[in-house]
């Protein structure tokens, strides 16, 4: 309840001085505050005393914060209306507190749950625990998002209320935020968000690409607007109650490996990380092995220019009008990189085989190299 706002609004109503004041718990019974000995029922909410009225607001420690009016200015009708507005503003701030209790251990549990699944090392489908599976909130269509910030502060209220904030105006829509490991948190959106991805067939967007875009909009805000540089991830939408640990153990494994292995990369989902898995599971000396093999040499030597001409290539599945659309570079140009590669490693990326051959090398290359 914002008292301020309450007591000019009032002050302007009545066209007579309403202040607040703040007394002490024997202050305020010594005006007439306490419930007398015999009576039933609650303590006055409100009483009279030296030509003033003193209607209780609420108490913090030994303090009890009063509105005051002054009581020969107002008829009986302006006092009742007086009294019964601020009666009704105090339940509803009670209202509003005991909500914001109930979702904060909502919130609480639902984390627990993930982590307890999380700790089981379990992909599968886990009804919900008995405290958290009356929210309807976990059987609605969710789009569940995941984001680690590499400077966040780790999920005290001021930065939840900011990010919350920030979501809610990048999304315009109302949506759950749930802090879940230092520096990571969990975003559950609704549905509609991808109401146009009706797929390639319709001519809208595949769910993928429309989850992609949703996340490079959202990282670039963040990065800007929050923690700096941040990782995103995303899945297909999913009905909480029936998979949300492992909808979030496999976003968190995209962002683990992805962090690792696409170092320079932010957006990290799931279905574009299979590679990505299966190489992060060979041991570091066959990852050197693998390289020195392929580039006839432990370091292939390979400059920024290169790596990003190479990276960019094989991401637009080899096409060259692409690939050099995409660089902002003439088509003979990107032509002369490749044979220049070609030169110099015996590699030709034009060719399949040794398109994929450099394209698993020169991802071990990087992890490699920072190790």
């Amino acid at each position: 309840m914002n008292v301020e706002r309450l007591r000019a609004k009032l002050e302007s109503i009545l066209q007579s001085p309403v202040r607040l004041e703040w007394k002490t718990v024997p202050e305020w019974n010594a005006l007439g505050g306490a419930k007398r000995p015999g009576e039933s029922g609650r303590a006055p909410a409100a009483v009279e005393a030296d030509g003033t009225l003193y209607i209780r607001l609420g108490q913090s420690g030994g303090r009890v914060r009063v509105l005051c009016a002054d009581s020969k200015a107002l008829s009986e009708s302006e006092r009742k209306l007086l009294e019964m507005v601020v009666e009704t503003a105090g339940e509803a701030e009670q209202k509003s507190a005991f909500q914001r209790d109930e979702a904060g251990q909502f919130i609480r549990d639902v984390r627990h749950w993930i982590e307890e699944q999380a700790q089981t090392g379990s992909y599968g489908e886990h009804d919900p625990p008995e405290a958290i599976a009356a929210y309807p909130a976990l059987y609605a269509p969710k789009v569940p998002m995941l984001l680690y910030g590499e400077h966040a502060s780790g999920g005290g209220k001021q930065d939840y209320a900011e990010l919350k904030r920030l979501l809610a105006s990048f999304f315009d829509t109302d949506v759950l935020l749930i802090p879940l490991l230092d520096k990571e948190w969990l975003i559950l959106a609704p549905e509609s968000l991808l109401s146009e991805a009706d797929g390639e067939d319709n001519g809208g967007e595949s769910y993928e690409e429309a989850l992609d875009s949703l996340c490079q909009g959202l990282q670039t805000m963040l990065s800007s607007e929050w923690v700096g540089e941040c990782h995103v991830s995303a899945y297909y939408p999913i009905v909480p109650a029936r998979s949300l640990p492992a909808t979030v153990m496999r976003m968190r494994d995209a962002i683990r490996i992805g962090r690792l292995q696409r170092y320079g990369r932010y957006i990290h989902l799931p279905w574009r990380m299979y590679l990505d898995q299966l190489l992060h599971l060979v041991p570091t000396s066959e990852k050197r092995n693998f390289v020195a093999q392929v580039f006839k040499r432990a370091d292939p030597f390979l400059d920024n220019e290169m790596m990003s001409t190479l990276e960019t290539f094989f991401e637009l599945d080899c096409n060259v009008s692409e690939t050099a659309k995409r660089l902002f570079i003439h088509r003979n140009t990107l032509l002369y990189r490749l044979d220049k590669f070609k030169q110099e490693t015996g590699l030709d990326v034009r060719s399949f085989n040794q398109a994929v051959l450099v394209r698993i090398a020169l991802q071990l290359y990087k992890v490699t190299k920072r190790t």
